[in-house]
């Protein structure tokens, strides 16, 4: 059999247009070179799905990348050619990324979010690295299925324990902590917390771009409206100029109803619905709908409702229809 390559697998990547198709093709290639034997190159394709310089992928696709090419490498460890130590403290290191988005598309059943959990755990203590990021990327995930207890017990545990290699850097550490703090209510301490990010002291690839929905969500509820409105613009502009974190548009739309600056809801919504709704990440189009169901039609809360009932259902609790329902009931035609 003709060995492939990876060029001729970027070649195809070109005939998509759509994010999902690309993500399909990658399955199946994933899965064909695994049946194949050709484990090298299922690994090469792992390695390309979770380099997020070429492109962002979706949670299940990089779940399942992650799972099969940390195991592959745990097994064929070599010194000096790859598979190497290297490769695998990489593996180690994205598995932060990935327990924390994990559960950000509702295709995703609890049963591999187990795993994926269970699998950090497993590779963290085996190799006896501070279970900090550990707990952290599970409070990520809590807050992403709605479940408050669960995030506060991780919470707490993340915050005791001490910070190895695998910690984050000071910026993303304190974004965390935000939106955990605004998810919980705690608005008051999110914004005390989110003053240096604010000032330009704390800042990094993704932050502030991830961190202004939790910070302008913690001012409206704080009664800080008129530097809610000022600083929109510029959370929007700021985002805008990197299309690899156009999803927190999303939030922002649903924030500027909040504000009562409908006409920038609908041209931020205008404008980058495309770009949101690309994707596998389903949450992402779920936060759209709920934003959009402010002014659009009766099919937009429909959709809202729908796609809400599927997270809910997977996460056991009715966080999100009860979330939507709130939001249309007050802001809602």
């Amino acid at each position: 059999m003709q060995e492939r390559t990876l060029e001729e697998l970027y070649k195809k990547l070109k005939e998509f247009d759509r994010l999902m198709d690309k993500e399909e093709y990658l399955l199946d290639e994933i899965r064909d070179a695994v049946e194949a034997q050709d484990l090298a190159f299922a690994a090469q394709i792992c390695d390309f799905v979770l380099n997020e310089e070429f492109e962002k992928f979706g949670a299940f696709l990089r779940t399942r990348a992650l799972m099969w090419l940390t195991g592959y490498i745990a097994q064929n460890l070599k010194e000096s050619e790859y598979p190497n130590f290297n490769d695998f403290t990489d593996c180690l290191w994205k598995f932060k990324w990935i327990v924390s988005g994990v559960a950000k598309s509702s295709v995703i059943e609890k049963e591999l979010i187990d795993k994926v959990n269970e699998a950090m755990l497993f590779y963290y203590e085996r190799l006896e690295l501070s279970l900090a990021a550990y707990y952290k990327a599970l409070m990520n995930q809590n807050i992403d299925m709605g479940d408050a207890r669960e995030a506060k017990a991780n919470y707490e545990l993340w915050k005791k324990l001490a910070k190895d290699d695998m910690g984050d850097c000071e910026a993303c550490e304190a974004s965390d902590e935000i939106a955990y703090l605004c998810f919980v209510g705690e608005h008051a301490a999110a914004l005390e917390l989110a003053e240096p990010i604010l000032s330009g002291e704390l800042t990094c690839a993704e932050v502030p771009h991830a961190t202004y929905a939790p910070i302008l969500f913690s001012m409206i509820k704080t009664g800080k409206i008129e530097e809610a409105k000022a600083l929109l613009p510029k959370a929007a502009a700021t985002i805008e100029s990197n299309p690899r974190v156009i999803n927190e548009i999303a939030p922002l739309i649903e924030i500027a109803v909040r504000l009562g600056e409908r006409e920038t809801a609908l041209n931020l919504a205008r404008k980058h619905s495309a770009a949101i709704l690309d994707g596998n990440d389903d949450l992402n189009d779920l936060r759209f709908f709920i934003a959009v169901s402010a002014f659009g039609d009766e099919n937009d809360y429909k959709i809202a409702l729908e796609i809400a009932g599927k997270f809910d259902a997977r996460n056991g609790n009715t966080y999100y229809s009860d979330y939507l329902n709130e939001f249309y009931a007050e802001f809602g035609f």
